[in-house]
């Protein structure tokens, strides 16, 4: 069985065209075997030798916490908005490997065994939980000698029977076995016994539509599903020569829209009423009879491309009597320190630009009125590994939200802007790093992280 210390790494190569974030299991070129990698965003470990020196209990959480986010279907969403994002399975034409419920077939199994077909049998003299409903309606009572009790010497009893050779029972061997050839290692077990039948979909899909049908318990209910989700993945991943493949992929080629998906999920905060929207900036065209924007012309209902004509912040966080202008980076300067590892210009002018934006459209609405000295405030917010920080950035000043770590490391400005004008402290446009690890393990709304994050950038 592959150790799972020897098959997960840290991705560290953010800014480039080939990251990959997820699971992959693929032949190997030279001699074909199967070989099983886990990759880990940015910052999530301070480097592989870290990642090599933990428990194996204590990575398998890691790891288990890595496919739960990346099955988040709220991030999937965030991730497919951008059409140069892909799953493998996309990239390669395939159905989406469902690793929720390859991992809920397995913990079922090691909590319930299989799934039994079972039949409620209604026996006289059998031994099991007395029926007295249909005790007293089917076996005559014997009258005690003083008249004054009726006893029954025989009883209706409960039995169940259980089918070991049911189709549902071997379907679930199948998938069972399917999940433990893919997954057993994350569990420290080896694959279960060898299933009696071979894939046939719609045998399986019969099997399992037919046990649905009259079954009403939850977890059973929640477990065909699963069956159902499984059977799918595996009718559209196949060889050449009809069998299930063994092979998968379960992962994302670009990380960066799901940690500006958590960073968003973190920190967004808008008043009631008041969208995000509101503070997107557009380019608009004007060529001396009117004037409209770029996105609503007439000439560009082809080509209408939001991206093209609209620049959208990721995240806008209003918190006291500060706007938060942030932008998710995710790059590897919390790792490496080295400066070419910051935002490049083309990011710092568009910053300057939404903070503009934010600035004037302020005046505009009816939810900031009566805030007299509202200031306008810009950051770029990146990962790191906690662990790593005050070797590498000794001069950054921390602040512990009890759920995960953030500090500021400096800030970067254009040359072309005043930062001592106190009006407009967008100008300085402040580096705040996250830790990622705790960042996955606790993505949600945080009010005590949106004030300590304001207090650090102000």
């Amino acid at each position: 069985m592959q150790k799972l210390n020897e098959i997960c790494s840290c991705e560290s190569k953010a800014n480039s065209e080939t990251e990959f974030v997820g699971i992959r299991c693929e032949k190997s070129k030279e001699d074909g075997a199967l070989e099983t990698s886990i990759t880990f965003p940015l910052g999530y470990f301070k480097d592989d030798p870290a990642l090599r020196e933990l428990p194996e209990e204590e990575l398998r959480e890691c790891v288990v916490n890595l496919f739960m986010v990346l099955s988040d279907p709220s991030l999937q969403e965030q991730i497919h908005q951008d059409s140069s994002i892909s799953t493998f399975a996309e990239e390669y034409g395939e159905s989406e490997f469902p690793m929720v419920s390859y991992l809920n077939v397995i913990r079922n199994f090691l909590d319930f065994g299989y799934l039994d077909e079972k039949e409620i049998l209604y026996k006289k003299g059998a031994n099991g939980k007395i029926h007295w409903g249909r005790t007293i309606k089917a076996v005559q009572p014997v009258i005690t000698e003083d008249a004054q009790n009726l006893v029954y010497l025989d009883f209706i009893a409960r039995k169940v029977s259980y089918n070991e050779d049911t189709l549902i029972t071997q379907v679930h061997k199948f998938c069972v076995h399917d999940a433990l050839m893919k997954l057993g290692f994350l569990f420290g077990i080896d694959p279960s016994e060898e299933p009696l039948l071979d894939f046939d979909y719609d045998l399986f899909c019969n099997a399992i539509h037919s046990k649905l049908a009259k079954t009403f318990n939850d977890r059973d209910l929640r477990l065909l599903a699963d069956l159902a989700r499984i059977v799918e993945y595996l009718a559209g991943h196949k060889t050449e020569d009809g069998k299930t493949a063994d092979d998968f992929y379960f992962g994302v080629n670009k990380f960066a829209p799901v940690w500006e998906a958590m960073v968003d999920r973190i920190f967004g905060k808008l008043p009631q009423g008041v969208a995000k929207d509101k503070f997107n900036p557009h380019l608009r065209w004007n060529d001396g009879c009117r004037d409209e924007k770029l996105d609503e012309s007439e000439e560009e209902i082809v080509l209408n491309d939001l991206k093209r004509s609209t620049l959208r912040p990721d995240t806008i966080m209003v918190c006291g009597e500060g706007t938060f202008v942030l932008d998710s980076k995710y790059y590897k300067y919390g790792l490496t320190g080295f400066n070419s590892h910051l935002p490049g210009a083309e990011s710092v002018c568009k910053q300057m630009a939404y903070a503009e934006y934010v600035e004037t459209r302020l005046k505009e609405i009816p939810a900031f009125a009566g805030m007299t000295s509202h200031g306008v405030y810009n950051a770029f917010i990146m990962p790191c590994c906690a662990e790593n920080v005050k070797e590498k950035f000794p001069n950054a000043v921390f602040s512990e939200s009890g759920l995960f770590s953030m500090c500021r490391v400096g800030y970067i400005y254009g040359d072309w802007k005043n930062v001592k004008d106190e009006n407009r402290p967008y100008h300085k446009i402040h580096c705040i790093f996250l830790d990622m690890k705790s960042v996955m393990r606790n993505y949600a709304n945080n009010p005590a992280a949106q004030s300590e994050l304001a207090e650090l950038i102000r």
